[in-house]
């Protein structure tokens, strides 16, 4: 039970999956030890944006996230 009542996790949203869809991975940069690049504990450093701001080259609408471990 990691969100909440049993079946009412907010990934069963499907405005959820609809807004994911809207995005394409720009960067992605995962931990390295023999560089000395530790995010988190192993952690995954990602940059999506929108197709239409990508091809507009409008990278300061780019969104940035994390996931650790």
């Amino acid at each position: 039970m990691a969100h909440g009542a049993p079946g009412c996790s907010p990934w069963d949203d499907p405005r959820i999956r609809e807004e994911a869809l809207r995005w394409v991975l720009l960067a992605q940069f995962g931990s390295d030890d023999d560089a000395n690049m530790m995010w988190g504990d192993c952690g995954t450093l990602y940059w999506l944006v929108r197709p239409k701001d990508l091809a507009e080259r409008r990278f300061d609408r780019a969104m940035f996230t994390w996931r650790c471990g």
